[in-house]
């Protein structure tokens, strides 16, 4: 049997022994300029490893003090709380030095509740970076679901911000992969990768004493690590001729001839509904479909819930297809199993998947749909 009176008794008996910092009830001491906290080798041992082995005899002889360096008193104290009540007191000034301290002496169940904290706090432009950079750092699963949830909703006014123009390069390589996983649009991700390079480069140039310094080349290098997270051949060609010809000395010729003439073989299909709504997205000029869509004169589309389809006679592909889906991608262009061509929000892996779909604004899924080549 278990007495949980016994239980509660003991936590209340340590919490209240370590409030006490009665030196006779303690066998370790820790020194921060002359400032002491005492505390158990048993205790902190069994709940860090790094305690078990800094406490040793190896490291540290009996009555001598340790002093703390690395961190200050308060935070301390704080961790030190924490182990003995579970209680720690964490504010929007201490938690990154309380989060440091937890994973440093791998304290889990205290690091759990910096990424609660962490969870919560409200997002904005002004800290996304700093809190994203702390994602990097530490393993925090609680917090990444937020951090990555703000990104996706804010990608665009993010990616135009002070923040991250002057963000480490480690975290806009980690922005701009998330772009990748989410539905976010290439040309987008390039833009953003394009003008953080070429901020760095200025820095660079600035901060330069070499008169031969070479801008393109600059900006060229800082490029190479996002081109792999970027779909050129998903950019629309309009983009491409306006935006990323002018910036061709990122490629070398053969780079940037290829990338035109997979460019060039897309088409794009547009769906506009009875508002005047429309999304889009981009089909190989080669891919069946295409011709499909064409001959698909009809305005009239049948409808369900959250899908519009026109009825075609085609088979289904033996083949999976290449597309993969991305997080909160709006819809795609699909094949489906019963004989339809159309766009749908399901998620249903039996389908499919042409394109996927983009608006620059709200799209409703309305009775009547017109679908085409543009």
């Amino acid at each position: 049997m278990k007495s949980m009176n016994y239980i509660n008794k003991i936590h209340h008996q340590l919490d209240a022994a370590f409030k006490s910092q009665d030196p006779d009830l303690f066998d370790i001491v820790f020194d921060f300029e002359g400032k002491k906290l005492y505390a158990d080798k048993l205790i902190l041992s069994i709940n860090s490893s790094t305690f078990k082995s800094m406490l040793s005899d190896r490291w540290i002889s009996k009555n001598d003090s340790i002093k703390i360096e690395t961190y200050k008193f308060d935070d301390f104290k704080e961790l030190l709380t924490y182990i003995y009540s579970g209680k720690c007191n964490i504010t929007n000034e201490n938690i990154s030095r309380i989060l440091d301290m937890s994973e440093f002496y791998q304290i889990e169940d205290l690091k759990k509740l910096c990424d609660e904290f962490l969870s919560k706090m409200e997002v904005n432009l002004s800290n996304i970076i700093q809190l994203f950079e702390t994602l990097n750092k530490y393993p925090l699963i609680q917090m990444k679901k937020t951090i990555q949830t703000f990104i996706f909703q804010n990608f665009e006014t993010l990616l135009k911000s002070d923040e991250f123009l002057n963000a480490k390069k480690s975290v806009v390589k980690e922005i701009i992969a998330l772009g990748q996983t989410f539905a976010i649009k290439y040309e987008e991700m390039f833009q953003a990768a394009y003008e953080w390079s070429e901020n760095q480069a200025i820095k660079k140039q600035k901060e330069s004493t070499d008169k031969n310094f070479n801008m393109n080349d600059a900006i060229k290098v800082e490029m190479q690590e996002f081109l792999p997270y970027i779909q050129l051949n998903q950019i629309e060609i309009s983009f491409f001729t306006k935006y990323v010809v002018k910036k061709g000395f990122i490629f070398n010729f053969d780079e940037l001839s290829d990338i035109l003439e997979s460019v060039q073989s897309n088409v794009k299909v547009k769906i506009t509904n009875l508002h005047g709504q429309s999304v889009y997205g981009l089909l190989p000029k080669e891919n069946s479909a295409v011709s499909i869509i064409k001959s698909l004169q009809q305005k009239c589309s049948l409808y369900k819930y959250s899908a519009v389809f026109w009825k075609i006679n085609c088979d289904m592909p033996s083949t999976p297809s290449a597309l993969k889906k991305r997080i909160g991608a709006k819809c795609y262009l699909r094949l489906f199993v019963d004989g339809y061509i159309g766009i749908s929000t399901d998620h249903a892996d039996k389908n499919y998947l042409l394109a996927e779909m983009f608006s620059e604004y709200d799209f409703e899924f309305t009775q009547k749909c017109k679908i085409e080549i543009v």
